[in-house]
């Protein structure tokens, strides 16, 4: 899943997925889309959000994501103090983000998850 309100980097980060072999859900480029996405019976195995979107911050949209133990990381232009405690442990990376790197950080996730045992 990619929230993404910016046309170029969205296309971006969706056609560097596609060519890593990830199926892409989105991008959305609204919060509210977002959300209704993740009350679908299709979920996305992972996410990246950029945190305003369209003006709207994309907290509740990695709420539910982490609501529902889905791996996900921040891609913005903002700073860490911008991001809420509770989500203080996300990756956060600086756009323009490379694509490769936010692939390998969900990746890591995943692999993390494994281990624990999560589901």
């Amino acid at each position: 899943m990619i929230v993404e309100d910016e046309y170029l980097i969205a296309l971006n980060i969706e056609m560097a997925m596609i060519d890593l072999g990830a199926s892409v859900i989105g991008p959305f480029s609204q919060v509210d889309d977002a959300l209704t996405a993740l009350k679908g019976a299709t979920l996305p195995d992972a996410a990246i959000l950029d945190i305003n979107v369209r003006g709207r911050q994309v907290f509740p949209v990695a709420d539910r994501l982490q609501e529902r133990q889905i791996p996900f990381v921040f891609a913005t232009g903002y700073d860490d103090w911008t991001i809420p405690a509770h989500l203080s442990h996300v990756q956060r990376f600086e756009k323009p983000a490379d694509p490769a790197g936010l692939a390998r950080a969900l990746a890591g996730q995943f692999a993390q998850r494994d281990k624990s045992g999560a589901a």
